[in-house]
């Protein structure tokens, strides 16, 4: 972190009391993971006191929601406001505060009810499908960046199982690419990488070439992305690019932003039949 991060950090951990004696400065990201039973007080804030919650402890840092469809609807949809916000104003009766939650999110689940989804042993229909994942709201899903799935990895081959890349490659690749978002706007005021950029920052930033621009126009005929999901685009495919050194989004910068997004593609191909 930047000494300015690292100081906002040490700053809520010692509101919180949970500021360890030994150390006077944290440097190290912070990690929160809470459980999916956790009350929406408990991730937002809130209370008699409007204390801070995980959202806020994890500012600068990583918000981790493992099996994240088994949270409450109305706690996942409490954070569309500091999501967009990057803050959380707590009211009570006698206390109004406000806390920074500028975090990373992180989400882990299942991709149908059995878990099998898209393996001979998954039963679950389209139906419960769709079902199960509208657990997660379209606002809330417009909010992250990139959807992913994990396969899983054949049994014979989990003791040689090897890769191209190696992950101390990828770190240094991220690595580079931080430092160029860093020179990038290191003369805006808490703005450190691409994923806080402004569509202001956006427009001279992230310019599309007429190819570009002609396959996200595609994409949106079939998916009807809004707004918000455009930018996210943006960004991704800016990050993409940053990772290969690239001053400018390139044609295989938008479709590799454009196949992040693997749960858009499913629920358009998945087909719903009403007796």
């Amino acid at each position: 972190m930047t000494e300015n991060e690292s100081l906002e950090i040490t700053k809520i951990y010692s509101v919180a009391g949970l500021l360890k004696e030994s150390k006077s400065l944290i440097t190290a990201r912070p990690f929160r993971a809470p459980h999916h039973n956790a009350s929406l007080n408990s991730l937002i804030g809130g209370g008699n006191s409007a204390t801070l919650g995980e959202i806020s402890l994890a500012h600068n840092g990583v918000l981790f929601l493992d099996e994240i469809t088994e949270f409450s609807k109305k706690t996942l949809d409490s954070l569309r406001q500091p999501m967009e916000d990057k803050k959380v104003t707590i009211s009570r009766v006698k206390y109004t505060n406000s806390y920074p939650s500028n975090f990373m999110l992180i989400a882990a689940m299942n991709p149908c009810p059995c878990g099998y989804y898209g393996n001979q042993k998954c039963r679950c229909t389209d139906y419960e499908v769709l079902k199960y994942r509208q657990k997660i709201s379209g606002p809330i899903s417009d909010r992250i960046d990139i959807q992913k799935y994990v396969q899983p990895v054949d049994f014979m081959n989990l003791s040689n199982f090897s890769n191209n890349v190696s992950s101390k490659e990828l770190r240094e690749r991220v690595e580079r690419s931080r430092k160029i978002q860093n020179k990038r706007f290191e003369n805006y005021e808490n703005i450190n990488c691409n994923a806080q950029m402004s569509q202001s920052l956006i427009k001279e930033y992230c310019i599309l070439e007429e190819e570009s621009r002609n396959v996200m126009q595609l994409a949106y005929d079939k998916f009807k992305y809004s707004a918000r999901s455009f930018h996210k685009y943006l960004k991704v495919a800016r990050t993409f690019a940053d990772m290969d050194e690239s001053e400018k989004i390139r044609k295989k910068d938008i479709i590799s932003a454009l196949m992040s997004r693997d749960m858009d593609k499913d629920i358009v191909q998945m087909t719903i039949v009403k007796g």
